[in-house]
């Protein structure tokens, strides 16, 4: 697809990925609308894009009101969209699995998987009635490939794999609607200069050190999200579904569907790579 005179929804892109996407995609010609919980951010991030049009709006994609008056608003500045990047995500909070509580379960949910349900919901109905759109969900290279280190992110790779597996829905739900669907399974990207995001860490919670344990040690270093997103951007040009920017997850997956998905199986191909 081309991006010339598209308008396209990003969420969550007032910083990081969701922003690096939008100048990429500005600079492609396409009119950007960021959304994000940080009002204020998405007006700065809006006004530093290339082109013309680009708006900023204040959102919390866990509340329904809020998501209703972001549609209402980009519709009334765009008629509707031709694609929606859901980018917003509740940061893990890292911790033992038994001191995280289900308020911090029900809150990862509501904005990683909820969140995203209420976004295609507001906007969808009216790529329905032209027979165009695109919609990309943002998920995680950790649901591809489950390295040791989610044993302390229960709810986020809970929320990472249900955003995996919602796509794979939508996708034959919308088959034959003109609508295509993407995931984005970005790798290990330095949003963040702390391992596990910016929620502060649970009591007991693991060191640096301990994320780096268990994992193959290509898969340790951080990308910057200028990488990310220019992986995200190239193929949703060439119009794929799934789009990881670890480098080299294709092998490493057929690794892992060959070990019959066992997760141990990282841990032990990660003992023979260092041996």
């Amino acid at each position: 697809m081309r991006f010339d005179d598209k308008t396209v929804l990003i969420t969550g892109a007032a910083r990081g990925i969701g922003l690096s996407t939008a100048r990429r995609l500005a600079d492609l010609g396409a009119r950007v609308f960021i959304a994000d919980l940080d009002r204020a951010g998405a007006e700065t991030a809006a006004a530093g894009l290339a082109g013309r049009g680009a708006m900023g709006f204040g959102c919390d994609v866990s509340n329904e009101r809020d998501v209703q008056a972001l549609r209402e608003a980009v519709l009334a500045a765009s008629g509707g969209i031709d694609m929606l990047i859901n980018n917003a995500a509740k940061p893990p909070v890292t911790g033992p699995i038994l001191s995280i509580g289900i308020d911090q379960w029900r809150d990862a949910l509501d904005v990683n998987v909820l969140g995203y349900v209420r976004l295609i919901q507001a906007f969808l109905p009216e790529m329905l009635a032209r027979r165009s759109g695109h919609i990309v969900n943002t998920s995680s290279g950790l649901a591809l490939l489950p390295d040791p280190p989610i044993r302390f992110m229960g709810p986020y790779i809970a929320s990472k794999g249900a955003q995996l597996s919602m796509s794979y829905a939508f996708a034959h739900a919308l088959a034959d609607s003109g609508i295509k669907v993407s995931v984005f399974c970005p790798g290990i990207t330095a949003t963040s200069d702390k391992p596990g995001g910016d929620v502060p860490p649970m009591p007991g919670a693991p060191g640096p050190e301990d994320f780096g344990i268990g994992v193959p040690l290509r898969r340790t270093v951080r990308a910057s999200a200028e990488h990310a997103s220019g992986v995200l951007v190239d193929g949703l040009l060439r119009g794929e579904f799934l789009i990881c920017s670890q480098d080299g997850y294709l092998p490493d997956l057929i690794a892992f569907a060959q070990a019959n998905l066992d997760p141990q199986s990282i841990v032990r191909q990660a003992q023979a790579e260092a041996a």
